[in-house]
């Protein structure tokens, strides 16, 4: 009788190498990490519980995500950290229009796509009312994401002639009433709060700006305490603008006073 290809004790095993049956096991390569891709564009999502699904979704597309249940939390949000598209429930506290409206008085022209049912009159009523596009649920992934794309979608900047009020120090470009800027022709998606300081910056360009300055011309009379936003803000610039964001060589910190951007 052939002894098994695996014997075992109570406390122990072993293979038996000898028998006909065994095979020597071959481990599979490990398969390849990857990344989500990141889109750089930042999205609001103001909804219910209905709309986690579409942040899920713009997550997985690669966007950053900045979901809020409640209107002053979502505006709150925005001023915080900033955003580049809002996605928004049309049903959002009774009246997601109503909200579009008081985000709109806030920040002029931001664009928002709307989200409800395929009401005739409901989707003409958001597109009057200034909603860049409107979404009928339930919503496709791909084609969510190919809307946010769109509405995000410029003529790169490279390819017209200078706007007026349009700045441009060195490779980079900010055009202020696009809400664009290009590095080396590029677009580089910035949230609003880094595409005020970024701006605020190169208006400046060579002359040393204050923590203090930049906290009160950016937040205003709700500015924070301390000057950690303004890092926190600075820092996410440098990783998108800078070669090498350990040695910037554009947004410069003076230290004990603030920061200059380096007019080349």
């Amino acid at each position: 009788m052939r002894g098994r290809p695996v014997s075992w004790a109570p406390d122990t095993w072993a293979i038996n190498t000898d028998h006909p049956a065994y095979r020597p096991f071959r481990l599979r390569p490990a398969p390849a990490v990857t990344t989500r891709p990141t889109v750089g564009a930042t999205v609001l999502v103001v909804g219910e519980d209905g709309l986690k699904g579409v942040a899920q979704d713009l997550e997985e597309a690669g966007f950053q995500v900045v979901a809020a249940r409640q209107a002053a939390s979502a505006l709150a949000a925005l001023e915080r950290d900033g955003a580049d598209v809002a996605v928004v429930d049309v049903g959002f506290e009774g009246d997601g229009l109503s909200f579009c409206k008081a985000l709109w008085s806030a920040h002029p022209g931001f664009p928002v796509l709307v989200v409800g049912p395929g009401d005739e009159d409901q989707v003409a009523r958001a597109l009057a009312t200034g909603a860049d596009d409107y979404l009928v649920v339930p919503l496709r992934p791909a084609e969510l994401v190919a809307r946010v794309r769109a509405v995000l979608r410029r003529a790169p900047a490279s390819a017209a002639p200078p706007r007026s009020g349009t700045l441009v120090v060195g490779d980079v470009r900010l055009d202020p009433d696009r809400h664009e800027v290009t590095l080396r022709g590029s677009p580089v998606h910035l949230p609003l709060r880094e595409f005020q300081l970024l701006r605020l910056l190169m208006e400046n360009a060579g002359i040393v700006l204050t923590r203090a300055t930049l906290l009160s011309r950016l937040w205003g009379p709700s500015a924070p305490d301390d000057n950690t936003s303004v890092e926190v803000h600075v820092r996410r610039l440098r990783a998108k603008l800078e070669d090498d964001p350990a040695h910037p060589r554009r947004i410069i910190t003076v230290r004990g006073v603030g920061y200059r951007y380096q007019a080349r």
